[in-house]
């Protein structure tokens, strides 16, 4: 028992590692300490294998509702036999060998470049496309698996190299352990599963291979005609030693097809080839790696060796050399060849001898083969002669198979690259998710949360702005469960779109969003794999990681989150990918419907650019209400980003920092609480408390909007930190109820211009509308001392009995013009907060409105549309339905005692078009 534990946390170890290898080493320890893997994780299992489509969910409030839809698909072999019979009843009809028109026998299916062959190409100089049978008179498509194979043109080809450790395993296999034949039995058939035809080799001149690329099967037909060096007599490429034998060519063949050429495959590494034979998934490490050295001193990669071996995974090895190509690999130390693929087919622990052996398959054969300690000709198989009978090992055989033993020791020493590639059991649920990056999708790395400290309590911290709208998919779990994750882009040598570098988060979804829309706290990130892009560009990044229930819950859900690492210089880029998930048990898998979207544009200029609500100083800032408002309302409880973003290069706005404020539009309805209390009688309890619930539950409508002066001192309200230059964001989640809302940008100085965009998204619908500036105008104005603090004409001074000194008609005035009937609605708020004791009494510092028809002649009392109502408040309002006349009217705020001087807010909103101007 105590064995099996500890090769179970040293398997673990060696899963942290290679999967988040780039994470810092507090996380790897975490990971380490709080997973733990089962030696019997691949046996079989009464849960059904599967191979799921994913359907987007349909979301009708906060807590996710999905409804899975079985899309009707045709079966791609179904094409393929379609294909196939085609082909087998055009050659029948016409006595031919098939001829592939989409693999034309000419320098387009052998370079990226007919017109620029590569610099291996330039020693060929004639090549005619030849069928098997003018190679050879005995030609067959196969005759064993398992003989050597010779190298082509090409140098060393990743991809053969793959197809001879995945063709065998079951020979070493078998001769291992008798008790895993039918495990061997199923990987050799991995290799007959890619060969789908090959029954018209002779009568019709094709044959067809499926392989595993970007995430499903793909069929390639190809036929039998392969490039033939004229001059030498030999197969352009790969050959099989066996001059007779072409499965191997014919396989390159169809493998080249579907990357478009031969040429195109010549870069790449065995790891890929692993998993577009088998459709696992890989994992490639560097044995240099400090983690992995960590690892090999304290025992535990060789743990993972004897594990990986036992489940049957495929591995490989290489001794990478960077400055060196792979034409021609140079013989590094003790035989072994430089950037050069061997496969690992065997991995053996004898105690009594206290010794560790591995045996390697030089994918070429007997050439380019170890000859140190435990080589063919060491004198260490003399010492143990007991282990040479027990592997029943014969050397100097001439049928010598390309492999050779060596110890553990030897082998971390001589390589330094170290592939794995997993195939899981059909017990195991399995899916591939098809996705992109792009547009809103392409949200980039999730960045950290800006600190709080120091801030005033209606400042909220801004969050990111892309992260959230990455395609996002929920995993619930049943109970503790297994999984394997594997984040796959497109192949780059199919799109001829580079890698990029990736991540894969995990994140526990305990409050079952409809989507995660900001950071969550570090104790709810399962995984990070790649969170500062520090890991190199490559085709697929895999994670290992048990997922489970909750606590006191039966299911646990989670999220997992692929993103790109953008580069600043492709902002548009767009990648596909394939998210693929492999589970031990019944998982559930949903897509997250994406973000719905909403978008304004405007500007802060002459008349907009009102700044920050307050001063640096603390003080209010009156001009703020000169900025740009936004009435938001919802119908249902919903999440929300707002994002305001700087559009354009503007020099008088260099500087200047972006950000917003958000308050209730206090003009709304009266709370249904509150009517709700008002009511009296109405039923029994019950009744009244379902009026009460739909009340509460009823949205309020936006009616009448008007421009927000200022915040109140009780008012709720929220304002980010104008802390960036381009942009600021706000996450909220608002209950209809509470709003609605406005939603006012600034920059955080005035005067400065610059244009924007104010993009809302959400998992609901919303409705936003922007204040009419031309029927909505503001003015900040003041009543100056003996200037323009005139007083009402109401007011009558004790020492001033002379109406016709009276100081009334000094007051500001402002000109309102319009062309047609219109309803006005006139406000007029003090703007400074200590107006009280300015005034010195109540009645004096009353404020009201003067709207004046324009004469030709001096302002008269006659001219008085309406005599103002004068309160004793802060803010007073005026409605008025006025017919246009030829001279316009003045409006003018006042004061109810003259010799009071100070600031105030203007504004008038009306149902048409007007202008308003200050006068001097």
């Amino acid at each position: 028992m105590t064995d099996n534990i500890e090769k179970n946390e040293s398997i673990q170890s060696y899963m942290n590692y290679s999967e988040q290898r780039m994470m810092n080493e507090d996380s790897f320890l975490k990971q380490k300490n709080t997973q733990e893997e089962d030696p019997h994780a691949f046996e079989q299992s009464e849960t059904h294998s599967q191979n799921k489509q994913i359907d987007p969910m349909l979301q009708q409030n906060e807590e996710e509702q999905e409804q899975e839809i079985q899309p009707i698909e045709l079966n791609p072999l179904q094409i393929f036999e379609t294909k196939k019979m085609e082909i087998i009843q055009n050659c029948q009809k016409n006595k031919t060998l098939f001829s592939d028109p989409d693999f034309p026998i000419n320098n387009t299916s052998l370079y990226k470049d007919p017109q620029k062959p590569p610099e291996f190409a330039k020693d060929i100089k004639s090549v005619k496309w030849v069928r098997p049978h003018e190679i050879s008179k005995d030609a067959k498509f196969v005759i064993d698996f398992e003989g050597d194979y010779k190298q082509g043109a090409f140098g060393e080809s990743w991809f053969v190299g793959a197809v001879v450790i995945v063709g065998q395993m079951k020979k070493y296999n078998e001769k291992q352990n008798k008790q895993t034949q039918q495990q061997a039995q199923q990987q050799i058939s991995q290799l007959e599963k890619l060969i789908l035809d090959y029954d018209s080799f002779d009568e019709c001149g094709f044959v067809a291979f499926q392989f595993f690329k970007n995430g499903e099967w793909r069929q390639v037909i190809v036929d039998t005609l392969l490039p033939f060096d004229q001059d030498s007599k030999q197969i352009l490429f790969t050959q099989c030693a066996n001059p007779s034998e072409f499965w191997l060519p014919l396989m390159e063949k169809a493998y080249c097809k579907l990357h478009g050429n031969y040429e195109t495959i010549c870069d790449g590494h065995i790891g890929e080839g692993l998993v577009d034979l088998t459709g696992g998934i890989a994992e490639i490490n560097s044995l240099r790696d400090p983690q992995l050295n960590k690892m090999i001193e304290n025992d535990q990669l060789w743990q993972v060796l004897l594990q990986t071996h036992k489940l049957q995974f495929f591995m490989g090895c290489m001794n990478h050399n960077e400055t060196k190509g792979t034409k021609n690999a140079d013989t590094g130390t003790h035989g072994i060849l430089e950037n050069h693929h061997y496969g690992i087919v065997d991995v053996r622990e004898f105690p009594k001898e206290k010794l560790r052996l591995m045996r390697i398959r030089n994918v070429w054969g007997p050439e380019g083969g170890w000859n140190g300690a435990f080589s063919d000709d060491s004198e260490e198989w003399d010492k143990h002669r007991n282990l040479r009978e027990e592997l029943k090992l014969v050397f100097k055989s001439k049928k010598s198979d390309g492999t050779w033993w060596m110890s553990y020791q030897d082998w971390h020493q001589h390589f330094n690259k170290f592939y794995i590639c997993k195939v899981f059991p059909e017990s195991w649920q399995q899916y591939a998710i098809q996705g992109n990056w792009f547009g809103k999708t392409l949200g980039g790395v999730c960045p950290l949360k800006m600190p709080s400290e120091g801030l005033s309590e209606y400042v909220q911290v801004d969050t990111d702005e892309k992260w959230f709208n990455n395609p996002q998919y929920k995993i619930k779990v049943h109970k503790e469960t297994k999984l394997y994750l594997s984040l796959m882009l497109e192949d780059e040598k199919i799109t001829q779109q580079p890698y990029v570098a990736c991540n894969l988060m995990v994140i526990a979804n305990k409050a079952r969003l409809s989507r995660i829309w900001e950071r969550p706290p570090n104790q709810d990130i399962i995984i990070d794999m790649n969170p500062k892009g520090d890991m190199a560009a490559q085709r697929e990044i895999t994670q290992y990681l048990i997922l489970k229930n909750f606590e006191g819950k039966s299911f646990g859900n989670y999220m997992v989150i692929p993103n790109m690492i953008v580069n600043e210089t492709r902002k548009e880029d767009k990648r596909n990918f394939i998210l693929r998930i492999f589970s031990s048990d019944r998982i559930d898998v949903a897509e997250m419907s994406e973000t719905l979207e909403i978008q304004q544009e405007g500007s802060w200029n002459e008349t907009s650019a009102g700044g920050k609500r307050k001063y640096d100083n603390g003080k209010e800032n009156p001009n703020w209400c000169k900025n740009p408002q936004y009435f938001l309302n919802l119908s249902v409880s919903t999440h929300l980003k707002i994002i305001l973003r700087r559009q354009g290069q503007v020099k008088r706005a260099k500087g200047t920092k972006i950000g917003m404020t958000i308050c209730r539009f206090d003009k709304a309805p009266t709370n249904s609480l509150n009517i709700i209390k008002q009511q009296k009688g109405g039923g029994t309890n019950l009744v009244r408390l379902l009026k009460q619930t739909q009340q509460q539950l009823e949205a309020p409508k936006m009616v009448g909007i008007q421009r927000k002066l200022l915040i109140g001192s009780n008012e709720k309200f929220k304002q980010s930190t104008y802390f960036h230059e381009d942009v600021a964001a706000l996450y909220f989640h608002f209950n209809p109820t509470e709003g609605p809302f406005i939603i006012i940008p600034s920059l955080d100085q005035e005067d400065r211009f610059a244009n924007y965009k104010l993009t809302i998204y959400s998992n609901q619908e919303v409705e936003l509308t922007k204040l009419d500036e031309t029927k909505n105008q503001v003015h900040i104005g003041k009543w100056e001392q003996d200037i323009s603090d005139g007083g009402c004409h109401l007011y009558e001074d004790p020492y001033e009995k002379d109406t016709s000194k009276r100081t009334w008609t000094m007051n500001p005035k402002y000109s309102l013009q319009f062309f047609e009937p219109i309803h006005i609605t006139i406000t007029l708020c003090i703007a400074e907060k200590n107006w009280k004791s300015k005034t010195k009494n109540t009645v004096g510092g009353m404020i009201g409105v003067y709207l004046i028809e324009k004469s030709e002649n001096k302002i008269t009392t006659q001219q008085i549309v309406r005599i103002p109502n004068f309160l004793p408040i802060n803010e007073i309002q005026e409605e008025f339905d006025l017919q246009p006349t030829k001279n316009g009217y003045y409006i003018m705020p006042t004061t109810y005692q003259s010799k009071i001087h100070g600031q105030f807010i203007l504004a008038v909103q009306g149902d048409k078009e007007f202008t308003l101007q200050a006068l001097k």
